[in-house]
């Protein structure tokens, strides 16, 4: 039997959770795990997994989010040798991987459209077929998945299949988030401190009372792992004096973010926060009337402003209509752009070179990297933004990035042109865009 996974915590709230995983663990059935970034939904699976008939066989995750699409068949199901360009040798997928185990679905809410109806088949027959094979396997497999969204809101939506939605909940586990559980930050930091002591051949500090207000007192939007990252934070910048620094670790900020803990907590925006707003808000709503701004349908009605009013404040943010002739434009705009950098990031993420990059990164600072990357595409390429690059180079300036990383990056950047089919001229104006921030960021 595989041991039980430690979850930290006595919360009624926590214990009332657990409960619903210990009944369901002795089942065969599916569940899904519900609750925001950070909570821990992948412990709840692991206990799921480790308490019952199957703990001894494989489990198995797949983050569905950094699945790129054209990978999504070859990584569930896998390939045989020869069936795509880069296929030289057979491969088994997730699915057989876990064959008498339990696959765990991280994100599955994130699964493609288009891809949800293989994962169904998958799942009701228990059979699939490798890419590029025509033999049938079986597999005796138990699903458990996870995601931080309503999946019936999703279904409701029509962005999620309703067949697949009933055919792995089952059963449904709500985690709770960390603010419904204050009671457990102690526990959970004292835990965290002993870990992090381990780790850096230290002796373990005392979380003192003002400390344990500070951390209570904290709303949380990252749960758990926010938690994790700020007493590391703490750790790291007391080590010296053998004494935590929480309150400093709480104030500073992460690498991808310049908003801090107690900025988000912050219940008003500030003048610069607030202009970037209206600006944002302005281009989705231009990008929706097709830049028209008078009449029915036009950015000005959308935004139930006058068109004065809208064209007066347009003049005063400095936002003009993309030049036809720019790449914004031949692109498609911010959606299609957005859509791209959503791409490109799943497949380095999911890059057995440069996943170490994104392994201990949340999903909120996941989040934020594919925002700045969308928003630095669409300033460069000649849209409606204003972003110098800046903050790209400073992000990534200290991470270690050699060039044999890059080189995977533009194989990876160059499969994402192959799956929105850009053409050949575009492609060389993005690859000479993108290689104008290589010496600052290929640093080794």
């Amino acid at each position: 039997m595989s041991s039980r996974p430690s979850i930290v915590g006595c919360s009624e709230a926590l214990r009332h959770c657990l409960q619903y995983v210990t009944a369901v663990a002795s089942s065969d059935a599916a569940v899904v795990i519900l609750g925001e970034s950070g909570v821990g939904k992948e412990l709840i699976a692991e206990r799921i997994h480790a308490e019952s008939a199957r703990a001894g066989k494989p489990l198995i995750s797949v983050n569905c989010a950094s699945v790129p699409r054209d990978l999504f068949e070859s990584e569930f199901f896998g390939h045989a040798k020869g069936a795509f360009t880069g296929a030289t040798r057979d491969r088994a997928g997730r699915f057989e991987a876990a064959h008498q185990g339990t696959l765990f679905l991280d994100e599955v809410g994130e699964i493609p459209a288009e891809q949800q109806g293989k994962l169904l088949r998958a799942l009701q027959q228990s059979t699939f077929e490798r890419v590029g094979e025509d033999r049938t396997r079986h597999v005796d497999v138990r699903v458990v998945a996870a995601s931080n969204r309503n999946l019936a809101d999703e279904v409701e939506a029509g962005r999620f299949r309703r067949d697949l939605f009933y055919r792995i909940s089952t059963f449904m586990i709500e985690v709770p988030p960390l603010r419904d559980r204050k009671s457990d930050i102690r526990s959970l930091s004292e835990a965290f401190l002993r870990e992090f002591a381990k780790r850096y051949r230290t002796d373990e500090p005392r979380l003192s009372k003002r400390d344990l207000d500070r951390l209570v007192s904290h709303d949380w939007p990252g749960n758990v792992r926010e938690l994790k990252n700020v007493i590391e934070r703490a750790f790291v910048l007391g080590k010296a004096t053998g004494k935590l620094r929480v309150r400093a670790a709480l104030d500073s900020p992460s690498p991808l973010a310049k908003t801090t803990a107690t900025t988000r907590e912050r219940t008003f925006l500030t003048a610069p926060e607030l202009a970037d707003f209206e600006r944002q808000n302005f281009i989705a709503a231009l990008e929706a009337a097709q830049w028209k701004i008078y009449g029915e349908g036009g950015a000005a009605s959308l935004l139930e402003l006058k068109p004065t009013t809208l064209a007066s404040r347009l003049r005063s943010l400095g936002i003009k209509r993309p030049d036809k002739a720019s790449l914004y434009s031949k692109l498609g705009g911010e959606r299609f752009i957005a859509g791209l950098a959503r791409d490109l990031l799943g497949r380095l993420q999911a890059d057995p070179q440069l996943g170490r990059f994104w392994l201990h990164r949340s999903n909120l600072s996941l989040s934020r990297e594919e925002k700045m990357l969308s928003r630095y595409l669409c300033s460069a390429l000649g849209g409606p933004y204003r972003y110098d690059g800046g903050q790209m180079v400073e992000v990534h300036a200290n991470l270690g990035i050699t060039m044999g990383d890059w080189q995977v990056f533009l194989r990876h950047l160059h499969g994402c042109f192959d799956t929105f089919s850009i053409e050949d001229s575009v492609r060389q104006d993005l690859v000479a865009l993108v290689n104008t921030l290589l010496p600052e960021i290929v640093t080794s």
